[in-house]
């Protein structure tokens, strides 16, 4: 049976296993937060998921997710090339992952906000340049 899960893992595989994007963002790909002390990171965030099915039967995952690259404004970090190797990554770019076939990834837009004031301390700021990625998987 497939394992909704496993789609996280592969995106962050995917990405956290680019050697440009590292270059980038040294401190690696996480999902929901990187641990503490990182000055420059990807962040992955599932936003929704929905299962749709077919004729009675499993038929696809329809998942939305923020991908943000973010740099400690102090850290030198380009998020702007970083995005744009995200999108090479994972635009129209099949996805990997056990028990499932890959139907479409593909960027779904991006919120606002370039700049966020850290939230433990206001002096410091991160700059980020996050994206949605729609990733449609089909079990097996």
């Amino acid at each position: 049976m497939a394992d909704s899960s496993e789609i996280d893992n592969a995106l962050v595989a995917k990405l956290g296993g680019d050697a440009t994007l590292l270059a980038l963002m040294p401190n690696g790909v996480y999902i929901e937060e990187a641990p503490p002390g990182m000055t420059r990171f990807v962040i992955v965030s599932l936003v929704t998921a929905i299962d749709e099915p077919i004729f009675g039967g499993d038929g696809f995952e329809d998942g939305l997710y923020l991908v943000d690259p973010r740099a400690l404004s102090t850290s030198g970090g380009d998020v702007k090339a970083a995005a744009a190797r995200i999108k090479t990554l994972l635009h129209l770019q099949p996805l990997t992952v056990a028990g499932y076939t890959s139907m479409i990834v593909h960027k779904d837009g991006r919120p606002g906000g370039r700049v966020e004031v850290d939230q433990v301390d206001a002096s410091i700021r991160w700059n980020k340049r996050p994206a949605y990625y729609r990733v449609q998987m089909a079990p097996v």
